[in-house]
């Protein structure tokens, strides 16, 4: 739409420019049709081959934005310093450009620029460092964070190292348990076949001394039989002596 109501502009001016100049020889007439010509295929070629390019207003004052490239041209827009620019193209010290709101129109070339003025250069920056003061808190928190893990993470592993410590204490004690248990059992294993020697001894004393009494008993019951065998035999003489000694009377 811009680019229509510049055409139909310029083709205004051109009109003017002819109407004013009538009495102008033929020849001369039919080089600013053809200018004229050109002049629409142009703006209808650049409409279609247009390279945008982002240029900065330098620092100035306020910026007039023209119809056309030329000082005839009226003014269309104001353009403030530090302002974006789309720069489409050039024609001698003017070039066309498109501001933010989508109008294009004519400005002086030295007053764009590829380099951004120092007000939007302070701004950037500023808005860097709010960024970076942004990250860096971001940041400090984090290593807070990480801070506060790592100390917890220190003391699981050192709770870690005493359960280990404590693991290795009771599996030398149980070692050491393992080893008495074994040490009993084979001590106990040893005292149950002394037992079972000393039993069989037992047993064989208590046979042997089974068979001393009997011994005994057969042998104090043949004192016993002698000693009366023995009283027996003196009671006989005796008798006889007194036998005797009565008849001898």
């Amino acid at each position: 739409m811009e680019i229509e109501v510049a055409i139909i502009t310029r083709f205004k001016e051109h009109k003017t420019m002819i109407m004013r100049r009538i009495i102008v020889p033929s020849a001369t007439i039919c080089f600013l049709l053809g200018s004229l010509f050109l002049s629409f295929s142009t703006v209808i070629f650049s409409a279609t081959e247009v390279a945008a390019d982002s240029r900065y207003v330098i620092p100035s004052a306020e910026v007039v934005l023209k119809s056309g490239a030329g000082r005839e041209y009226r003014v269309i827009s104001v353009v403030k310093d530090g302002d974006l620019v789309e720069f489409l193209e050039q024609d001698g010290s003017y070039a066309m450009v498109r501001l933010a709101n989508g109008k294009e129109g004519w400005m002086l070339k030295r007053y764009l620029s590829t380099e951004p003025p120092p007000a939007t250069i302070v701004a950037s920056l500023r808005a860097e460092n709010e960024k970076l003061k942004q990250k860096e808190l971001e940041l400090s928190q984090q290593f807070s964070e990480l801070s506060a893990n790592l100390s917890k993470a220190k003391t699981d592993l050192n709770s870690t190292l005493d359960e280990k410590k404590q693991v290795a204490t009771d599996y030398q004690n149980l070692q050491h348990d393992t080893a008495d248990v074994i040490k009993i059992k084979e001590d106990m294993l040893k005292a149950t076949q002394q037992n079972e020697v000393l039993t069989q001894e037992i047993t064989a004393i208590k046979v042997e001394n089974d068979k001393l009494r009997k011994d005994t008993s057969i042998y104090w019951f043949m004192t016993g039989g002698g000693v009366l065998l023995v009283g027996m035999f003196l009671g006989g003489l005796s008798s006889k002596s007194r036998k005797r000694k009565s008849s001898l009377m």
